[in-house]
C-alpha cells in the first residue's frame, strides 16, 4: 500500500522501457525541449527619439518539458523558461541613410506575470539582441534571446504564462562601428489584448533519472565555431554519454563533458542546452540553455 501524501515515482527500468520503445537505447534523439509557442502582441512605445511609435512583437516560448507530458515539470525541480522576441518595423525609429547595425550590446526587458495554485508572480526576461543590419529597404525583423529565472512549482496544477510590458535599451552604429548614442523605449499593450503564452503543469511524482548537467559555459569561440563544456554527474548508472542541442536541433552525441561545434554561421546568436544519458538509456532533464553570439568574420 502506497502511504498517504508519498508522490508516485516513475522508476529507471520503467523509463528506459519507454525509451527502448522509441529508439532512444539505439542512439536516437528525443527533443531538448517541448514544442514552442507564441504569441502576437502590438505594442505602443514611447521612445527618446522622438514620438510614440507602434511596434509589433511575435514572443515566443520555449516551455519545459520534463515530466510526463508536453509542458509539464516536477514539482519539486526547477523550471527553465526560454524566450524569444521577434521585433517587427524598428526601421522608422532607428534607420538612417546608409542604414544601421544592433549588436549584442543593445538589450530588452520583457515583464511578464505567472498565475497558478499559489497565485500570482511577477518576473522578468532579459534579452540579448542577435546582430543584425537595418536599412531603410530591408532588415524588418530584429530577433533578441533571453529566458526568465530559474521558476519552482511546488504546488501540482496548471500555470499560465502572461506577457506584459517590454522595454528596450537599443545601441545602433554606422557601418564603420561609430556609436550613434542610445535609443531607449518603453511599451505597453492593450490590456484587452490576449496575452496568454502558454501553460506548464506541474506534476507531484518523482522521476527518478541522472542528474541534469549543469554549469553549461563557452569556452572559446571563432567565427564558425564554439567550444562549450559543463559539469555532469552519474547515479546509480554510469553515465553513457550528453546529447548536445544547438537551436532546438540536436548537434551529436558526446562521451565528455566538452564538445566543439563547428561549420556554423558567424556573427550570429545560438542557444545550446544538454542532455545526459546514462548506460541503460535513461535521459536526464535538458539543461539549463546557454545564449551566445559568434563574432564577424
Amino acid at each position: 500500500m502506497r502511504r498517504i501524501g508519498t508522490p508516485p515515482r516513475i522508476a529507471a527500468l520503467t523509463l528506459a522501457s519507454a525509451l527502448l520503445a522509441a529508439g532512444a537505447l539505439a542512439g536516437a534523439a528525443t527533443p531538448a525541449s517541448a514544442q514552442t509557442t507564441a504569441v502576437r502582441m502590438d505594442y505602443t512605445c514611447t521612445t527618446s527619439a522622438g514620438p510614440a511609435v507602434q511596434l509589433t512583437v511575435w514572443v515566443v516560448g520555449g516551455l519545459p518539458d520534463d515530466g510526463a507530458g508536453p509542458n509539464s515539470v516536477a514539482r519539486h525541480e526547477p523550471a527553465f523558461i526560454d524566450v524569444d522576441l521577434d521585433l517587427r518595423e524598428l526601421r522608422p525609429v532607428l534607420t538612417i541613410p546608409g542604414g544601421v547595425r544592433l549588436d549584442t550590446d543593445s538589450t530588452a526587458v520583457l515583464d511578464a506575470h505567472i498565475t497558478g495554485p499559489d497565485g500570482t508572480r511577477t518576473t522578468q526576461a532579459p534579452f540579448t539582441i542577435s546582430p543584425t543590419w537595418l536599412t531603410t529597404t530591408q532588415g524588418t525583423a530584429v530577433r533578441a534571446a533571453g529566458a526568465f529565472p530559474v521558476q519552482y512549482f511546488s504546488t501540482p496544477g496548471e500555470y499560465s504564462l502572461h506577457v506584459d510590458d517590454l522595454a528596450l535599451t537599443l545601441r545602433p552604429k554606422r557601418a564603420d562601428g561609430t556609436s550613434l548614442g542610445t535609443v531607449t523605449a518603453s511599451c505597453s499593450h492593450d490590456p484587452a489584448q490576449t496575452d496568454l503564452l502558454g501553460t506548464v503543469t506541474s506534476q507531484g511524482a518523482i522521476f527518478e533519472r541522472p542528474p541534469r548537467p549543469d554549469g553549461l559555459r563557452v569556452v572559446s569561440t571563432t567565427p564558425t565555431s564554439v567550444t562549450l563544456a559543463w559539469e555532469g554527474y552519474s547515479w546509480w548508472f554510469p553515465v553513457y554519454g550528453y546529447d548536445v542541442y544547438l537551436d532546438s536541433g540536436h548537434a551529436g552525441l558526446v562521451t565528455e563533458k566538452q564538445v566543439t561545434l563547428t561549420g556554423l554561421t558567424p556573427d550570429k546568436q545560438h542557444r545550446a542546452k544538454v542532455v545526459s544519458r546514462d548506460t541503460i538509456g535513461v535521459r536526464s532533464a535538458t539543461s539549463q540553455g546557454l545564449i551566445f553570439t559568434l563574432p564577424p568574420a
